[in-house]
C-alpha cells in the first residue's frame, strides 16, 4: 500500500473511531482526564492532517516529475517548434524557450502571473463535462494526453517547427538572424560568464540597444534568458548523466552547487537531486 493509501485508510479509521466515540457519556470520567483526552485526540487530528496533506503533496510532486520527464523526451528528438506542458487541471507546468518565442510572436505570454490556465484542458472530476473552447492558438492536433495506468495527469502540447518557422517576430526587436546568432552564441558558451558586453557584440549592436531590443524580441531580459538555458542544461545532464552535482553547476555556467541548487529549485519547483530521480535515462 503506497503512503498516500495508507493515509487515506488511517483518515478514515479515525473517523470511524471518533463517531464511535461520540457515544460515551463524558461525565463518566474526570473533568481532568476528559480534557487530557481531548488534547492527544486533537493533537492527533494534526498530526493526521499533516500526514494526508504531506502525502497529498507528495503525490503531486510525483505527476509533476512524470510530466516533465514525458516533456524531456519529446524535447530530446529536436524537430518541435516548441513544447508545452499542462497538468489535469489545464494549469501551465513549464514550456520551453522555443514555445515561449513562437507564441509571444503571436501575442500569447506563457511566461505570466497568474499562470496560464485552459479550461477546456481541465479533465479534473470536477470539469468532466466542461465544454470550453480551446483558445484560437491552440490546435488541436497539437495536444497529446499523458496517461499512467489509469490516471490522465495531463497533457503536451507540441508545436510544429512550421508554426515556429513563421512566427513574426515583434517590431523595434532585434532581426531574426540576429536574435538566432545570439541564441547560438549562448548555447555554444553557456558554462562561460557572459557579460552585456559580449552578447551585444555578437549581435553587432551596442550595450544598450541590445539590452532594449532583446528584451522586445523575447520578452525576457538576457540574463533572465541565459539562467532560462542555463537551467535547461542543467535538466539534460543531470537526466542524462551520472555527473556529480557540483559538476552539472560548472558545465551549466552556475557559480557554484549552491548557486545552481537554489536557482533550480526557483524555477522548476524541484531540486536538483529531485528531478535526476524523476528523469534519470542512466
Amino acid at each position: 500500500m503506497t503512503s498516500y493509501e495508507c493515509a487515506l485508510e488511517l483518515a478514515a479509521m479515525e473517523s470511524s473511531n471518533r463517531l464511535d466515540g461520540a457515544n460515551c457519556d463524558a461525565s463518566d470520567e474526570h473533568p481532568a482526564q476528559f480534557k487530557e483526552r481531548g488534547l492527544e485526540a486533537a493533537s492527533r487530528e494534526d498530526l493526521l492532517a499533516l500526514l494526508v496533506a504531506t502525502s497529498l503533496s507528495g503525490r503531486e510532486m510525483w505527476r509533476r516529475a512524470r510530466l516533465l520527464e514525458v516533456g524531456m523526451g519529446y524535447l530530446m528528438r529536436g524537430d518541435l517548434g516548441g513544447v508545452i506542458l499542462f497538468d489535469a487541471n489545464g494549469r501551465l507546468v513549464t514550456a520551453d524557450s522555443c514555445a515561449e518565442l513562437t507564441l509571444r510572436a503571436v501575442g500569447v505570454e506563457l511566461n505570466r502571473t497568474p499562470r496560464l490556465r485552459i479550461e477546456a484542458m481541465d479533465t479534473s472530476d470536477a470539469r468532466r463535462d466542461c465544454r470550453s473552447a480551446l483558445p484560437e492558438w491552440l490546435a488541436p492536433e497539437w495536444i497529446r494526453p499523458v496517461i499512467d495506468g489509469d490516471e490522465r495527469l495531463g497533457a503536451v502540447v507540441l508545436i510544429p517547427q512550421r508554426v515556429a518557422a513563421g512566427a513574426v517576430l515583434p517590431q523595434g526587436g532585434l532581426p531574426g538572424y540576429k536574435l538566432r546568432r545570439v541564441m547560438e552564441f549562448i548555447e555554444a558558451h553557456i558554462d562561460q560568464p557572459m557579460p552585456l558586453e559580449r552578447l551585444a557584440a555578437a549581435a553587432a549592436v551596442s550595450p544598450f540597444h541590445f539590452h532594449r531590443q532583446f528584451k522586445r524580441s523575447t520578452g525576457m531580459t538576457p540574463h533572465q534568458y541565459i539562467v532560462r538555458m542555463r537551467t535547461e542544461r542543467a535538466k539534460a545532464l543531470l537526466s542524462r548523466s551520472d555527473l556529480p552535482l557540483a559538476e552539472v553547476a560548472v558545465q551549466s555556467g552556475f557559480a557554484d552547487q549552491s548557486h545552481f541548487t537554489s536557482t533550480f529549485r526557483r524555477t522548476t519547483s524541484m531540486t536538483p537531486r529531485s528531478y535526476r530521480n524523476a528523469t534519470s535515462t542512466m
